[in-house]
């Protein structure tokens, strides 16, 4: 965040607070401020998270059909286009019933991901101004005719100290993306 957001969400955090966070009234008060402070702060970290990311973009690319037994490959490519300071971004992907498996086939050293059944999740790390970085995942379909789909997602934060499984949690656009299956 820049230096301007920092101060509003500060300035929101105190109103909402009653003002608690700047001057506590009481030594009671004194010591019931710093948890409800740090829920406010927590949830505050929770909705910058998953507000939609403007400074991020990424790209899935992938085929418009596939032959039965067959298998479609997605790429997709993160951008950083203009935030400042080194970001992390959570990539989630959601495969329908035609996958029958599903794995990540390419990617760089600074991204961590899992696969559990027909679900992937990624955890991009140092995703500095201007810089990019490609993953490549390959669902396996089933051997019947219809339509594959999958639906990913992404949420960015600047917290160095972030799991993948609470930032996933956080993800609320999604591009999905259909194949026909013949």
């Amino acid at each position: 965040m820049s230096y301007l957001p920092k101060r509003l969400a500060a300035a929101a955090l105190a109103a909402a607070a009653g003002g608690t966070l700047l001057v506590p009234a009481s030594p009671a008060a004194a010591a019931a401020a710093p948890p409800a402070a740090a829920r406010a702060v927590t949830a505050a970290a929770a909705r910058t998270a998953a507000a939609p990311p403007r400074n991020f973009r990424y790209d899935v690319y992938f085929p418009k059909y596939t032959h039965r037994g067959g298998y479609l490959t997605y790429t997709i490519k993160v951008r950083n286009k203009s935030a400042k300071g080194q970001h992390y971004m959570a990539l989630t992907g959601d495969f329908s019933r035609a996958f029958r498996a599903v794995k990540v086939i390419d990617k760089p050293r600074s991204v961590k991901c899992s696969t559990r059944g027909r679900s992937v999740r990624c955890l991009v790390t140092s995703l500095d101004k201007g810089d990019s970085t490609t993953v490549k995942i390959r669902g396996w379909v089933v051997r019947r005719r219809g339509t594959a789909v999958a639906k990913f997602g992404a949420a960015v934060t600047s917290d160095r100290h972030v799991s993948l499984g609470a930032l996933a949690k956080t993800v609320r656009s999604r591009v999905t993306a259909k194949s026909k299956v013949r």
